[in-house]
């Protein structure tokens, strides 16, 4: 009998096995880090070289390679994911956070909107070579002579042994194996899901922290606040700040109505790509979590009514920031980018909240803005650039980007334009039933729409992923010099000027970082992608 032919057809889908698995780490890795995944690799791929005579161990063996491909694969193929969605690494912040704060439904979701097929049928293809391998490895029941190791064959096994049993007694090596890395991953997931399901305790602290600041309101405060915290708006895409499409012609209109006392500020920059970061700082007001000062506890230990109304289905912005207010309405009851909610929704409840004859308040808006996904911030029947071919579509055409990309930068265009009708509502109510009232918006990050590429989404290695609007108005707004809407403006730092705005002064002000105060000095954050604050 011949022997020969399934000997090679077992090395030959060795060989493609292991190809495989180096094409993947390739792909999610390089430098020191592929390096240190290689040898990692190692005692599956040296399992797969020389397998045993007998059955049972040859069995052991192709399950050992059959999981540890599996292992190896489904690490890159999910890194190699998020680097083309997000840049990020799983570890990072925003993913952690992100996933924390996720849904199977908004996975599903997420996974169906960028594409995840595409990777998952990389992730098919590879594991079915690496499956192929393992069984034949079990299957081949074919007699062989061991092979003989001695001599060079002898130095490089020990060698690769020797590496390879060092890599596990390394904890900062072994830590990078997959089955290790995505078990601790898990952990730490499952540990800030536990934080954030369990922040009572904090919240009373925050409270008791606010009072010994020892805010005191001034006679300049407001009797009103309306704070409209919005969502993956870019400025870029504002006619508010010169895009070509007439997307916001209300607020444009509002800005000749209320000249001298709606205040835009041209360059503005959230610090952070995603939403549970952004407004973590914003109200922090960009000091360490540790020094626990909350814009909200303080705005409450100073004597306001607060309010906070979300067209947001969110578990970490709801325990965290949301149960601080004294009336918390969540409106939207659907988690995840398919909720149907419009922000238009808010306004009945914002106005009753108007009505509330508290004689101060401050109110919190949080509106979904144009998170994805764009087609469904907006009515059906208003879609202002619905397969519009106009110079912005032209533009996108002449840089290379595809019709998906063209597409969805009409769907977010349409989303801005219905957007700036609620924000402009928001605007008209606090002016109808305030005396006194004064009025804050701006948007917790930007949005990447095919500025730089095929990437449509958050992004955090892009400029326009930061990119945010910020306006003002109310009687502090009169009087300032047009050179206060010039100054570059960090939403990290907006906190300050807020609590300004509310008439409140306290211990922790820091003039420095308040827009509004003649002692304002800039300082750029670190974004590394920005090269010009002044854009």
């Amino acid at each position: 009998m011949n022997t020969m032919a399934p000997k090679r057809l077992r090395l030959s889908v060795a060989i493609l096995a292991l190809c495989a698995v180096m094409a993947a780490l390739v792909l999610a890795y390089d430098g020191k880090r592929l390096f240190q995944l290689v040898v990692l690799a190692l005692p599956a791929g040296l399992c797969l070289c020389w397998p045993h005579r007998h059955t049972g161990w040859r069995a052991l063996q192709a399950g050992f390679v059959g999981i540890m491909g599996f292992a190896f694969i489904a690490d890159a193929a999910v890194r190699c994911f998020l680097l083309d969605i997000y840049g990020a690494s799983p570890a990072s912040a925003m993913v952690l956070t992100a996933v924390a704060n996720t849904t199977s439904q908004e996975v599903t979701e997420f996974m169906a909107m960028y594409g995840a097929s595409v990777w998952l049928g990389v992730l098919g293809v590879f594991m079915s070579l690496v499956l192929l391998a393992s069984s034949l490895l079990w299957w081949w029941r074919q007699p062989q002579p061991q092979l003989k190791v001695h001599g060079w064959r002898l130095a490089v096994l020990s060698l690769l042994l020797a590496l390879a049993v060092l890599s596990l007694l390394s904890k900062p090596w072994r830590h990078h194996h997959p089955l290790l890395f995505w078990s601790g991953w898990m952990a730490d997931v499952s540990k800030l899901r536990a934080q954030w399901g369990d922040l009572g305790e904090q919240r009373q602290r925050l409270l008791a922290n606010a009072q010994k600041q020892n805010p005191i309101l001034t006679p300049a405060g407001p009797d009103t606040l309306v704070l409209v915290i919005s969502e993956s708006i870019n400025r870029g895409h504002l006619s508010l700040y010169g895009y070509p499409r007439d997307t916001t012609p209300q607020l444009m209109q509002l800005q000749q109505s209320e000249a001298g006392r709606l205040g835009v500020f041209r360059h503005a920059w959230s610090v952070d790509a995603s939403t549970i970061a952004a407004l973590r700082h914003f109200f922090y007001m960009g000091q360490d979590h540790s020094a626990q000062q909350h814009l909200l506890a303080l705005a409450k230990a100073a004597g306001y009514r607060t309010w906070w109304i979300s067209n947001h289905d969110d578990l970490a912005i709801d325990q965290e920031h949301a149960q601080l207010a004294d009336s918390v309405h969540m409106l939207n009851k659907t988690p995840g980018r398919s909720a149907l909610s419009l922000d238009e929704n808010t306004l009945p409840v914002l106005e009753a909240a108007l009505k509330d004859p508290t004689p101060r308040k401050l109110i919190v808006l949080h509106l979904l803005g144009s998170h994805p996904h764009y087609q469904l911030r907006h009515p059906d029947e208003r879609v202002p650039f619905r397969n519009v071919k106009d110079d912005i579509y032209q533009s996108l055409k002449d840089q290379g980007r595809s019709p998906r990309v063209r597409s969805l930068r009409n769907d977010y265009d349409s989303a801005i334009h219905y957007h700036d009708a609620v924000v402009a509502a928001t605007l008209d109510l606090t002016r109808q039933h305030g005396k006194k009232s004064a009025w804050v918006y701006f948007s917790d990050h930007g949005q990447e729409v095919g500025h730089a590429g095929e990437h449509v989404g958050h992004s955090a290695w892009t400029a326009d992923g930061y990119r945010v609007p910020v306006l003002f108005w109310g009687d502090a707004i009169e009087g300032l010099s047009s050179r206060t809407f010039l100054q570059p403006v960090r939403t990290d730092w907006l906190g300050h000027s807020v609590l300004r705005l509310l008439g409140i002064d306290w211990l922790g002000h820091v003039p420095q970082q308040d827009v509004l105060d003649p002692s304002y000095q800039w300082k750029p954050p670190a974004l590394g992608m920005v090269t010009d604050f002044n854009s």
